[in-house]
């Protein structure tokens, strides 16, 4: 069959540092890659990969980086069957259902399919908010295969587990959830050669800070923990799997001969939970004599980290990660079962803080759970970072993901009463430092939950600078460089990347 994938644009804010991060989208690749291995005729569109530099607004003041719904639809082929789509976060569906629309204008024969968090979080709402055919629910390589051939043969399609569907009554069915894949190492490579790895190291804004060259990697799937906020429970389940660690670091060797890489970064959900795993892996890269850095831009577990651990990481090329505790409360860390012992991780940080590698940390305020002593306790986890020695501390206002056990229980509870506008982009500007937040917490306002985000950020980033005040100067330095010696410096370039290139772009209003 002729398959074609889109990655839709994005969402940019200046003051939402994680918007205006510019990667390769891994999911997306490794599902052309499962498409292509079973003789499937495949193209990507990769709308924020091929127009990094392109600005335009939607809805009169929604700033989108990519390729416009015009061009996008140009690039799809004419005689296209089936067309694909990923959306990971469900902030994003303001513009991706219009995308879909407008692409179903065009393609009116062509059967359409979308997957990520967002499609597994809100399948029915998705299915009925746009004209879709089906959603994939949770890892798609498998579910993706099977649902091609039943479309190629005109087979029905309530035998495919792991798929949500409208009928030929147009009602939506959604099958039962699909095993995860046991054997992730025979899963096709991500087909890096369909999109342009070149734009995106020009572009050079990953997760991570910037050393070089960089490529996104995953080395292992899933994440073991439940906390009550996170999708992952929904999305992956609770099962951890890892890959064979000399395959990793096989494809590493890879990208560094294809394409120059000397950077990589794990977009492991939590990438250390075994600690002989991680020290293979890293006795691996050093018995092949790489010199290579990377990074482990998500949160990391503190408990499988003391200083042998970290030695070695720092060894091998390890140069940052974050932890993630969430909350400076025992009492809050209990109720969203963050499964994390606070004075272990500053212990733990304190180990990879000494073997040389730069530490970061994420917090969360406005649970549903939290009050005003909760919040001043997680100021003063936050306060330790800084006097402890972290590199970056990021602090986010409660933000419920859909179908997430928090969700569930705001909608129980009749906070969340509809999947508005409005909804979905509290799920963008809980991360956007210059935008009301939406507090979903009856002990505090939207502005005192705002200036309560804020205030953490500060209480960080003045004492990181007061107390070592040669950081100042490194920023400016890294603002020359071609690479960051920290996250911080690189949101800071990002930062000003992104104002420059926005100045220079031409507004395109759809």
């Amino acid at each position: 069959m002729k398959v074609c994938l889109v990655e839709p644009p994005k969402f940019v804010s200046l003051t939402n540092f994680l918007s205006t991060v510019s990667m390769p989208p891994i999911g997306l690749a490794y599902i052309a890659a499962a498409i292509r291995e079973k003789g499937h005729e495949i193209c990507v569109v990769d709308a924020p990969g091929s127009a990094p530099r392109n600005y335009y607004l939607v809805k009169d003041n929604l700033r989108v980086r990519g390729l416009t719904q015009k061009e996008i639809i140009e690039r799809i082929p004419s005689d296209v069957q089936v067309i694909g789509l990923g959306c990971m976060f469900t902030s994003h569906w303001i513009f991706v259902r219009d995308l879909i629309s407008e692409i179903r204008k065009s393609f009116q024969n062509a059967f359409i399919v979308m997957g990520g968090e967002h499609a597994t979080g809100f399948p029915e709402f998705s299915l009925d908010d746009a004209p879709l055919d089906c959603v994939v629910l949770g890892e798609g390589e498998e579910t993706t295969i099977e649902l091609l051939d039943h479309i190629e043969k005109g087979l029905p399609l309530d035998k495919i587990a792991g798929l949500a569907y409208r009928s030929s009554h147009e009602s939506i069915r959604i099958n039962p959830r699909r095993r995860r894949v046991r054997e992730i190492d025979s899963i096709a490579k991500p087909a890096w050669d369909l999109f342009d790895i070149k734009k995106y190291n020009e572009v050079k804004q990953p997760h991570g800070s910037a050393q070089g060259k960089f490529m996104p990697m995953l080395a292992t799937r899933g994440c073991p923990f439940s906390c009550t906020f996170c999708s992952s429970p929904n999305m992956w389940t609770t099962e951890w799997i890892p890959r064979d660690y000399k395959l990793v670091v096989d494809e590493m060797q890879e990208y560094e001969q294809k394409y120059g890489v000397v950077d990589f970064q794990f977009e492991d959900l939590t990438a250390i939970v075994r600690k002989d795993w991680i020290m293979n892996f890293c006795n691996e890269i050093l018995s092949r004599q790489m010199k290579i850095t990377f990074q482990l831009p998500s949160g990391t577990r503190s408990e499988g980290i003391d200083y042998e651990v970290a030695k070695k990481l720092k060894a091998a090329g390890c140069h940052e990660f974050a932890f993630a505790p969430e909350s400076g409360d025992p009492r809050v860390l209990k109720a969203i079962k963050k499964k994390v012992n606070l004075s272990k991780m500053f212990d733990s940080a304190r180990n990879c803080l000494k073997a040389g590698i730069n530490v970061g940390c994420f917090y969360i305020i406005g649970f549903p759970e939290d009050d005003y002593r909760s919040v001043l306790r997680t100021y003063g986890a936050i306060i330790k970072c800084a006097f402890t020695g972290f590199t970056n501390v990021n602090l986010n206002a409660y933000s419920p993901q859909p179908n997430t056990e928090s969700f569930l229980d705001l909608q129980r509870n009749g906070v969340i009463k509809k999947f508005d506008d409005e909804y979905l982009m509290s799920l963008f500007t809980f991360q956007d430092f210059g935008a009301r937040k939406t507090s979903y917490n009856k002990n505090f306002s939207d502005f005192e939950l705002s200036v309560m985000v804020n205030l953490g950020v500060f209480l960080f980033y003045i004492i990181y600078f007061l107390i070592k005040p040669y950081r100042v100067f490194q920023l400016f330095l890294d603002l020359g460089s071609k690479s960051s010696s920290n996250k911080t410096t690189k949101m800071a370039k990002s930062f000003f990347k992104d104002t420059f290139a926005i100045m220079k772009n031409k507004f395109i209003k759809l």
